[in-house]
């Protein structure tokens, strides 16, 4: 269910200009869907092809995609899906209407020293990070078998079999998937929710920070996003549970970082990089 505020932030924008003439209180309407159609129609090069035609919500989605992408947050892919960029974007755009002003960049702190693997340090101008891993957004590409079957978190319907990996990250992410598959199987990796598979590259710098993502390279992999989110603490997050133990210590094995373990925000992500 689409958030009350962002359906809000929406009527605004489309009273503001003359397409919506209800009043802005969260309510979905029929009046609502109509004005949404006005509104993208004079942007659809911006939108998938025929998004017109895509169910309300979708379209919903996609018009505060690009009320947020207006206000100068990043907000792509416009698609229509709530996922967890679309939820940053929406808790920056609240701040800012809030506030007057974006939340701070607060993952820009230097990471930690201790680098006892063999992955480079994600750290500083990240000089290391382009020596081993080579340009951000364009990495050289492998797909890596799950053994289990993935569905997109944002799109449940659609279903992995495969992901797309840096190719120097592609045999330890086997090793851990073949792994962890073993120990778990497939029916508890779902009752986990180990099969909701948050995505792996994105060409786009940190949430809430100013340097390169470790998604950009293809070396970072986020799971249950939803209820998982970027700034929820050990005291909310789901894989910080027991049953997800045998899950952190195959990937530590191999020498990868859990944010929410090391740094306790992110606890969707683990990355071949060292902080």
């Amino acid at each position: 269910i689409m958030l009350k505020r962002a359906i809000q932030i929406v009527q605004s924008h489309l009273k503001g200009l003359g397409h919506f003439h209800g009043t802005a209180d969260g309510a979905d309407s029929p009046d609502l869907a109509t004005a949404v159609v006005r509104g993208l129609t004079p942007r659809q090069a911006e939108i998938p092809a025929g998004a017109l035609g895509f169910p309300h919500r979708r379209r919903l989605t996609m018009m505060f995609q690009l009320v947020a992408r207006d206000r100068g947050i990043d907000c792509n892919p416009i698609d229509g899906f709530w996922g967890p960029v679309t939820q940053h974007a929406y808790d920056s755009l609240v701040h800012l209407i809030d506030h007057g002003s974006l939340p701070p960049n607060w993952r820009d702190d230097e990471p930690s020293d201790a680098n006892p693997h063999a992955w480079p340090r994600d750290t500083g101008n990240q000089a290391a990070m382009r020596a081993f891993y080579g340009t951000p957004a364009s990495p050289p590409m492998t797909r890596v078998r799950c053994p289990w079957t993935l569905r997109l978190a944002w799109d449940k319907s659609t279903r992995l079999t495969q992901v797309s990996v840096h190719s120097k990250v592609a045999p330890s992410v086997e090793r851990v998937f073949d792994r962890v598959h073993a120990h778990y199987g497939e029916a508890n990796l779902k009752r986990l929710r180990l099969d909701l598979f948050g995505g792996c590259f994105a060409p786009r710098k940190k949430r809430g920070g100013s340097s390169w993502s470790t998604h950009a390279w293809a070396v970072a992999l986020d799971f249950d996003p939803e209820r998982n989110p970027l700034n929820w603490g050990r005291d909310r997050a789901a894989l910080d549970h027991p049953d997800y133990g045998f899950w952190w210590s195959t990937w530590e094995a191999e020498g990868w970082v859990s944010l929410g373990r090391s740094r306790n925000f992110d606890w969707m992500h683990v990355q071949a990089a060292r902080l």
